[in-house]
């Protein structure tokens, strides 16, 4: 979960921070990849 907030954190900084605005959100398949990366990366 933290691989995931983290990114998450990342497109907000990358969006300028656009919290008020809207969403900002990851695809499905985006947390797949960084929850199959951190379970075999470790």
């Amino acid at each position: 979960m933290a691989a995931i907030y983290r990114d998450l954190l990342d497109a907000i900084r990358d969006e300028d921070f656009p919290v008020l605005q809207g969403r900002t959100s990851l695809t499905p398949l985006r947390k797949l990849w960084l929850a199959w990366r951190t379970w075999f990366t470790g």
